[in-house]
């Protein structure tokens, strides 16, 4: 497995979002949240930016195959989960 729940990602390719007509740019942040074995895949929750909004970002879940994205290898000022979600994260894994 190319990556694990938890682990940061940035995407590769621009992505067609699986539930409405949005293309999701390449470059994109998000946070594995759930890893299939067979066929290898993974549950993304990925930060769009959208300067409309007041967070300044969009959040959508997608499943992405390994092909589409790199492990993100350096903290980023981008965010990768809403902040009440990274606070449990937090806590959940010290």
């Amino acid at each position: 497995m190319k990556a694990r729940t938890y682990d940061r990602i940035e995407t590769l390719v621009e992505i067609q979002a699986d539930f409405d007509t949005q293309m999701i740019p390449k470059g994109t942040l998000g946070t594995i949240v759930e890893c299939y074995e067979e066929p290898e895949g993974y549950a993304v929750d990925l930060a769009i930016l959208d300067e409309t909004l007041v967070g300044e970002y969009q959040y959508t879940n997608i499943i992405l195959m390994p092909e589409q994205f790199a492990i993100a290898e350096t903290p980023s000022s981008k965010p990768a989960l809403l902040p009440d979600e990274a606070a449990w994260v937090a806590e959940i894994m010290p």
